[in-house]
This record gives C-alpha cells, sequence and structure tokens, in this order.
C-alpha cells in the first residue's frame, strides 16, 4: 500500500504540473507531452501492480471534451502533502485502449 500512495502522489504531481505547462507553453509543447505521457504511464502501472486496490470508472460527469475513465481506489489513501484521495485522475478512454488490452480493461473497468 506505501508503493500505491507513493504512485498516487506521482501522479498527482504530475498532472498538476502537465496542466500547469499545458496553460504556460501549449498542449503540444514537448514538455506538456512529455508529462501527460509520465502520468499515464505511471496509472497503467498503478493499475497493473494493484488489481485489487485500483479500477477504472467510466466518467460519466466531465462531458466537455474525450471521454474519460476515472482511475479510482478502493480503500482512500493519504498522500504526504496531507490530501485524502480516492482516485489516481482521469485516464482518456482512448489512451487506456492503446495501454491495456481489451482482456485487461474488461477486468479493470467497473
Amino acid at each position: 500500500m506505501k508503493d500505491d500512495v507513493a504512485l498516487v502522489y506521482q501522479i498527482t504531481s504530475i498532472n498538476r504540473a502537465w496542466k500547469r505547462a499545458r496553460e504556460q507553453w501549449g498542449e503540444d509543447s514537448a514538455i506538456a507531452l512529455m508529462l501527460r505521457e509520465r502520468k499515464s504511464s505511471l496509472q497503467a502501472r498503478l493499475v497493473r501492480d494493484s488489481p485489487d486496490a485500483v479500477y477504472l470508472r467510466s466518467d460519466t460527469d466531465n462531458t466537455d471534451g474525450e471521454p474519460l475513465y476515472s482511475v479510482r481506489l478502493k480503500s482512500q489513501v493519504q498522500l504526504p502533502n496531507g490530501v485524502t484521495r480516492s482516485d489516481a485522475e482521469h485516464m482518456p478512454v482512448r489512451l487506456a485502449q492503446e495501454l491495456f488490452s481489451p482482456a485487461e480493461l474488461a477486468g479493470i473497468v467497473k
């Protein structure tokens, strides 16, 4: 579980940095693209390494932009900065389809 907390903290930190990079340098800037790829890579690792603790759920609240999955934690975790999280940010459905096989997706989407 300690490793999961560290990964969730990294994911949320990188997500904030990615959003700032997009605002400052644009969505297609090298730094924004690198941060987006790193966040997705860490999310995939979290899902694969902790199948009993993490799953994907369709985010039906987000109606702007492309369809998203919420990377959900079965139990809340407290991050080193004191924030309690029940998710590890969002992942576009199209990206999940690239990172996971259809069989993997069938087992991790709830």
